[in-house]
């Protein structure tokens, strides 16, 4: 996967990510503050694996990692169909 690969689909995943907290504002309340959210799309292993290798590298002394499973994307927001 590219960087270009990388940056696409996780910026996909973000903006579903921010709508879905739009609609739930519950779930928001619920991350701590300075958290570092991973968000793990179960359809997409190689993005899984290397969203999870990267928040590992890159987490702070201390800092909690909020894992958000994405079982799948809304069809019309999937840039792999298109």
């Amino acid at each position: 996967m590219t960087r270009e690969e990388l940056f696409k689909r996780n910026q996909q995943l973000s903006t579903e990510f921010e709508l879905y907290l739009l609609e739930h504002p519950e779930i928001e309340e619920k991350i701590p503050d300075n958290a570092m959210i991973v968000l793990v799309p179960e359809y997409d292993k190689e993005l899984s694996e290397k969203n999870i290798e990267l928040a590992q590298a890159n987490k702070e002394p201390g800092q909690t990692i909020v894992y958000v499973r994405v079982e799948k994307l809304r069809t019309s927001r999937d840039v792999r169909s298109s």
